[in-house]
């Protein structure tokens, strides 16, 4: 919740009206088992029928904020971030490792090698303790959270840290490809983010017997040199690759500083990585970001029905606008995605126009090309079975016969012959959308 307004009774009025509004579309994309509320990346008959820790974790900071707010949705909040931490306990394996995605059974699904999940479970856990504790709550089962988030934190500084680079490396993270590999900027400070909670439970739940010490000397340790290593030329770099090459394309991920919490400490960097990605990245047509630029050749860049803008990506922009106190740009941002949502108010991943979805199913669809793409089996879990793989493959194929029949919105003033909606809502599109208010 970043944007400066008026405390008016009105507006808090208005504003919980909106709220509420979005949340219970991100309720639909939730289903409910043995009596937890678990929360898919969309519905459960769309192209994400899963839980995704990483999509949970952002969502979770929204809960945790709302859960002791005094807007009508609180208490529902917090029992869905309650949900989501319990679902994490059963999904968390007993050394620490966390996937890419799960079934509402808890059975792993994941397709690649994502070394970011587990930061994002610590992530989770970790709001919810705080949360807890903050509205004075009994957590019944303190010690197995606590236990969770020291294996987790155990499992990746053991098998994704390079101590001599000072680094998590990652295979793949938030755009799912290779693109990725190396060393990013988006995995690294979904670390810092993570061990900055750890370092809060450790301090206000008072947990010295579970997570030790030097958990704690490492949070300190590794953000004070990820703040000297991952910048070049005044901003942020995108990644350093396995060869140790710096990467300064272009990229969404240029915002992590600022989206995990770090945007005052290093504010200079900041402001110009943003000021670099929003004029490389705006969509020309559509308006908004892109997630990157779509050099469709390239087999790490996937462009997933057509490239086009990002609209949970958008909201993050405007989010960062808003603390910067430039409420114009901020409120152009929310209002292009306005433009956008769809005649219930549901917001989609991402948007392209007619014509780049129907050059994307003839060029990279039906060739069989985004197949090879999606399924590099470089980034590949080891060992995968093939029958995930169709899983994914018949969930791709739904998608775009979804989007050719029923997403296509002609407008006769577009160049491109009108836009496209893909998965449509998109949880996450709704929770940073409901952070920028």
């Amino acid at each position: 919740m970043t944007q400066s307004k008026s405390d008016s009774q009105e507006y808090r009025k208005d504003l919980d009206k909106e709220l509420e509004t979005h949340f219970k579309i991100i309720k639909s994309c939730s289903v409910k088992t043995d009596g937890e509320t678990i929360l898919l990346a969309a519905r459960p008959e769309s192209r994400y029928p899963y839980f995704y820790p990483r999509d949970v974790a952002c969502a979770s900071e929204l809960l945790a904020y709302l859960s002791t707010s005094e807007f009508s949705i609180a208490d529902d909040s917090y029992k869905l971030l309650k949900s989501v931490a319990n679902f994490v306990l059963k999904a968390i394996r007993d050394d620490g490792y966390l996937g890419q995605r799960y079934a509402l059974s808890g059975e792993e699904k994941s397709i690649y090698k994502q070394e970011d999940n587990n930061a994002h479970g610590m992530i989770i856990l970790s709001n919810y303790l705080l949360t807890a504790k903050k509205k004075g709550e009994n957590i019944q089962n303190i010690d197995e959270f606590l236990l969770s988030i020291n294996n987790a934190a155990q499992y990746a500084i053991k098998n994704f840290y390079r101590p001599e680079i000072n680094l998590f490396h990652s295979t793949t993270s938030i755009h799912e490809s290779a693109l990725e590999e190396g060393f990013s900027c988006w995995t690294n400070f979904a670390y810092l983010k993570a061990f900055y909670l750890v370092s809060k439970v450790n301090s206000e739940l008072d947990t010295p017997d579970i997570i030790p010490d030097r958990i704690l000397v490492f949070k300190s340790a590794f953000k004070h040199n990820l703040f000297g290593i991952m910048v070049s030329n005044h901003r942020f770099l995108r990644r350093i690759d396995q060869k140790g090459n710096y990467d300064f394309k272009p990229d969404f991920t240029l915002l992590s500083p600022f989206y995990f919490g770090f945007g005052k400490e290093t504010k200079d960097y900041v402001d110009n990585s943003v000021s670099f990605l929003e004029r490389q990245l705006w969509d020309p047509e559509l308006g908004m970001i892109q997630r990157y630029l779509p050099f469709s050749g390239d087999i790490e860049i996937h462009t997933h029905s057509g490239n086009g803008p990002w609209l949970q990506y958008t909201a993050i922009l405007a989010q960062y606008h808003y603390w910067c106190k430039n409420i114009k740009r901020g409120d152009e941002l929310i209002g292009l995605i306005d433009n956008y949502k769809n005649e219930n108010g549901e917001i989609p991943e991402h948007i392209s126009t007619c014509k780049r979805f129907n050059g994307f199913m003839e060029s990279e669809w039906k060739t069989g090309i985004d197949f090879d793409k999606e399924f590099d089996k470089h980034i590949l879990q080891d060992n995968l079975d093939f029958d995930k793989i169709l899983e994914e493959a018949n969930n791709m194929h739904r998608s775009y016969k979804e989007v050719a029949e029923k997403c296509m919105i002609p407008v006769d003033t577009m160049e491109e012959g009108g836009y496209i909606l893909f998965v449509t809502p998109l949880m996450w599109s709704h929770v940073e959308y409901m952070k920028a208010l």
